[in-house]
Formats: structure tokens, sequence, C-alpha cells
């Protein structure tokens, strides 16, 4: 962990970076975004576009005694009588965010049959609290705290299947993806090999965890001041997606929204995609990461991230013939007539 002069060092881009890298930022002009034009019916065709068959149960606030700190926690699991198993999904939140501002997309993939745990990290919940977490622990010190919450938990599920009786025996641990919003997503990467650089050892740090077998990584970081660079993503080994859209940008430090590509246009390449959506920001208006924003919701957006997320973790934790297919063809972008594509690479 680095030190407080290490800490002090890189305060101001810290900062700079709190203030408009994650759940925050001044917004400008934005370029026009076709509508969804598509018709009910033809967006019903969409891969599990529509809440799936589980019923969704949820313990909240959570507080599991970890090694490095107290860890609080939203466990999310389908309702469900029979021996089935389920995927499990971490999922991390974006910067000064938290575990509970993203149910919209987390209670779709439960309702279709995944366990999903939602941890606060160092830096949530507040704009003040973000930043003494940053000059506490500084810009390395708040990434790999990450991390280690983020190891815990795969280190410890017994322990925190035990806290809830009904996920007793029901964690597929042969099957686990990372996922995250923002901050959250590069952390996600980050377990399937997406590096940190680190100024002071001019030398990368890797925190894979060959349990992780793909990244779900919503509007992702570009590169960010030292740390996180144009090579951050070259070593990333696991299948992966991408997703962001033509509003995902602001003024003072991604003014195109194709900065949250570059970790799907850098990793190797085989099986990485990328939703592109149109008009989608980095919150889909309110609906997630900061839900008091004063704009309309993007929920036409959220139902492409929602579909094309559920169709990707499905391919991939589920081996599903026809998720794989969705994902791989022209079905999205044909039937939303461009309002949302998937590329690949």
């Amino acid at each position: 962990m680095p030190d407080k002069h290490h800490c002090l060092k890189y305060f101001p881009a810290i900062l700079f970076s709190l203030l408009i890298a994650a759940c925050g930022g001044k917004e400008y002009s934005l370029p026009a975004a076709e509508p969804l034009t598509s018709s009910a019916g033809e967006q019903a065709q969409l891969y599990k576009i529509a809440t799936g068959p589980y019923q969704v149960a949820k313990k909240t606030d959570l507080v599991i005694a970890a090694t490095h700190r107290d860890l609080e926690l939203n466990l999310y699991y389908p309702k469900d009588n029979s021996d089935d198993t389920f995927p499990l999904l971490l999922f991390s939140h974006g910067n000064w965010s938290d575990k509970d501002s993203y149910d919209r997309i987390i209670e779709h993939w439960t309702s279709h049959g995944y366990i999903t745990i939602s941890i606060n990290h160092l830096d949530c919940c507040s704009m003040l609290g973000g930043i003494i977490s940053s000059i506490r622990h500084g810009q390395l010190g708040l990434i790999e705290g990450r991390i280690n919450d983020l190891n815990f938990l795969l280190d410890n599920l017994d322990s925190l299947a035990a806290t809830v009786p009904a996920l007793k025996g029901k964690i597929d641990r042969k099957n686990i993806a990372a996922t995250g919003h923002s901050f959250g997503a590069f952390s996600a990467q980050q377990l399937t090999g997406a590096g940190t650089y680190d100024p002071d050892t001019e030398k990368y740090l890797f925190f894979r965890d060959q349990r992780i077998k793909a990244v779900v990584a919503i509007s992702p970081p570009g590169e960010m001041f030292d740390t996180i660079t144009d090579r951050s993503w070259l070593e990333i080994e696991k299948p992966m997606l991408v997703t962001t859209g033509t509003w995902d940008s602001n003024e003072q430090f991604w003014p195109d929204w194709r900065a949250h590509k570059l970790s799907f246009d850098t990793a190797k390449p085989g099986q990485n995609y990328a939703l592109i959506t149109q008009g989608a920001d980095h919150y889909l208006g309110n609906l997630i990461c900061t839900l008091d924003r004063e704009i309309a919701p993007q929920y036409d957006a959220l139902n492409m991230l929602n579909a094309t997320t559920t169709a990707f973790l499905d391919a991939y934790l589920k081996n599903n013939k026809e998720a794989a297919e969705f994902i791989s063809g022209d079905e999205l972008a044909t039937l939303t007539k461009g309002f949302a594509v998937i590329e690949q690479r």
C-alpha cells in the first residue's frame, strides 16, 4: 500500500480524477443521437430483454468482517427450490457510488438465473468520503483496495453463503464473472489481466484471478493520468463485453465517447465485444450510479444493456448457443434499426 508521501504526491491527479472521471463530471453539448424507432414487437424479439422467470430475492446491508476491513455488501439471488446451481457475478460500483445504485441491472441478471454480490468499496457513497479515501490511500491504494475486496469475496464464498441459508449449495463456483461500472468496470477488468502502471517503479501491477471466466465492463475508463494507460488492457485474456454510448463523454476528461471503448480496442482479440447505444450516457440518464440526477431516464438504453449483458453472460457462463449467436450476429442492430450495435474483435 502506498505510504503517506506517495498519496500526497498524487493527490491533485486523484482529486481531479474523482471530480470528473467516475460518477460525476461537467456535461456539455452532445452530438445528435438517433432514437429507438423499432416496434414493440421487434424489441420483444431481443434476447432476454424481458424480466426472467425467477423471482428476485436480496439481502441488503450485510456486513462481513474481512482481514483488511469490514465489508458492506448486498446479495441478490433467484428464489428457487430445486437443486440447480447458478453462476456467480461480482459487481464493483463506480467512484462515489455504492452497492445499491445498480439494482436495475443486477435484478435483471438475477431474474435470469444469476447470483450477484455487490460491495461497497473504500471510495463509496459520497463525494466527501471519496475524497477522504483518496487522501488516505492514494490512487494506487484505492485500486488495490478494490481488488482486495473482490479477492476476499472469492476466497470466502462459504462464509458468505452461510449468511443466507437459501444460498447453501446454490453457487456454481466454476462459472464466475467480474462485472462493474466506470471505475468498477476497470476493477473487474483487472481480475482478467488489466494492468495498473506504477510511476514509482515504472512497472505494471497485475491482479489476475483464474477463477474469473469473463468480464462485463459497463462504461470503463479510458486512459487516466499515470496509472491507467493505453497499454493497461493489452494482457486481458478472458472473454470481455464493454458497453458504452454516443453520449458517454465529458468535456474535460473524455470528450470523445470512444475513450470508453479503448479496452475493447486494445485487448487481445478473439473474444471481445462492445455494445454501443445511441444517446446512452455514463449513467443512462439517472438510472445507475448517480440516481438523483435531474435528467430524463434512458430506459431504452437500459434495455439494450440488460439484453446484451445477459446474452454475453449466458454465452460464456452457461454455454448457451442462442446467446452466443446473438452477441456474435447482427440481430441487435437489425431489430433496433441501428439504435444499438455489437462490435466484435
